[in-house]
């Protein structure tokens, strides 16, 4: 359904849940926000809302890439149920998602045209705006969110606002692109073919440019300055909603669809931008803050969250039921937990322990024969199982979360038990994940 803004009128007899900002990041590392312990003051807009809500330190994506990763959070569906994994496939129209229940509900649900026009994210449930109305691509990214959430101030909203400031290129313009670039003195700086590339390209092939050890930390700053623009526009963002005088009754959820390797691994990118899929921490770790200080105090959450759990945490919150069928299970209960301090350790039985998380070899990029190659991994708080699945060939990686966080030392023939354990559970749960 296409609406014009013109024709938006509020909704008669609206009640007292709140309006949902779902507002996701592309290509987002956690551990570069101040709230989660960075050493650079990139985030302070985000650290307020951090302080405020609850913030989630242990969140894992499902996917290396965006579309199977947002279908995710819309459905409550890993990647292999929902089957949307590759470029060009589309959601089965009778699977129940977060904007028509929402909207069953009394919601307006309007999204910008530029996140539901490709076959990825078509079914949603969504009510596309008129796109003469909005840019498909505003240098001011945020404008087109800001213009939305003000004409529809009036209803009870779920908006979905995707950011891609994050994606490569890196390359923030002035003053973003210097602001972190201690290494680079004043006069002319001859940068390498690598940092070419980098702020120029949205595909750098892994392997394509030879990234030396002096470029890392210019690309980091790159990608820090970025950050930082990005709070930018989230200040700018409550600043605007604050104004609109609906702050005090708007849920606030941010997190990403995944991270993005800033060669910790060899290259920088993720799947979609080094065509060289990967699912260690930098990857799949996301940032995960939600936001209602008229319900939720603040409280740091070490349990693992995941983004199946978005959708039935959003309907517990509005006291709604939810769907069967669902593979996440509502937050509610932990935060809600009473504990002392900011530990959730006696918590965890009301956490789902394991991470499960699929890919294709170059995600939205892959051709046909990279859709065949298929890494899977199995993430618990002690240990890490990647499962790299070719036509003719079987790998296996495992790593000891608690002596090697960083995945450096690939174990799997130091402990055959572990490794036959969770070959065990893995494969369970790729034979049992059929698509619906």
């Amino acid at each position: 359904m296409i609406l014009s803004v013109s024709t938006v009128t509020a909704e008669a007899g609206k009640d007292t849940k709140p309006n949902i900002l779902l507002f996701t990041i592309d290509a987002c590392r956690f551990d570069h926000f101040s709230c989660y312990g960075y050493s650079r003051e990139t985030t302070p807009n985000i650290d307020k809302l951090a302080g405020e809500g609850v913030i989630f330190t242990n969140a894992f994506s499902q996917s290396a890439w965006t579309t199977p990763s947002m279908i995710t959070i819309f459905t409550s569906l890993y990647p292999p149920v929902h089957n949307v994994d590759a470029k060009g496939k589309t959601l089965k129209e009778d699977i129940a998602t977060l904007p028509e229940v929402l909207k069953q509900k009394g919601y307006a649900i309007p999204v910008l045209p530029r996140f539901v026009d490709i076959p990825n994210y078509w079914h949603l449930g969504f009510d596309e705006v008129d796109k003469k109305q909005f840019s498909s691509f505003n240098p001011e990214e945020v404008e087109d969110l800001i213009k939305l959430m003000e004409t529809y101030k009036e209803q009870r909203f779920f908006i979905w606002y995707h950011y891609h400031g994050l994606h490569l290129p890196y390359n923030p313009p002035e003053p973003y692109d210097k602001l972190f670039m201690k290494v680079i003195s004043t006069g002319t700086v001859t940068e390498s073919p690598a940092i070419l590339d980098i702020k120029k390209k949205s595909v750098v092939k892994n392997g394509s440019v030879n990234i030396k050890d002096e470029d890392k930390s210019i690309i980091v700053s790159l990608y820090d300055g970025q950050v930082k623009q990005m709070d930018d526009d989230v200040g700018k963002i409550i600043g605007k909603i604050k104004e609109f005088g609906i702050l005090d009754n708007t849920l606030i959820i941010l997190t990403s669809d995944h991270g993005e390797e800033l060669l910790e691994h060899g290259f920088v990118g993720h799947a979609s931008t080094s065509l060289n899929a990967k699912l260690y921490d930098e990857i799949i770790h996301i940032p995960l803050i939600i936001w209602y200080p008229k319900i939720l105090k603040h409280k740091k959450i070490e349990d693992i969250a995941q983004q199946i759990d978005i959708m039935p945490t959003v309907l517990d919150l509005l006291e709604l039921s939810v769907p069967d069928g669902l593979q996440g299970h509502s937050l509610l209960p932990l935060i809600q937990k009473q504990h002392s301090g900011d530990s959730n350790s006696s918590a965890g039985s009301l956490a789902q322990e394991t991470v499960f998380c699929e890919t294709i070899l170059g995600g939205y990029q892959s051709t046909k024969e990279m859709e065949q190659i298929k890494m899977r991994c199995l993430r618990t708080k002690e240990w890490k199982l990647i499962y790299i699945k070719e036509p003719d060939s079987d790998k296996y990686e495992l790593y000891d979360l608690k002596t090697d966080p960083k995945e450096q030392r690939n174990v799997i023939e130091k402990y055959p038990d572990v490794r036959n354990e969770l070959r065990k559970k893995l494969q369970y749960w790729i034979e049992t994940m059929q698509p619906r």
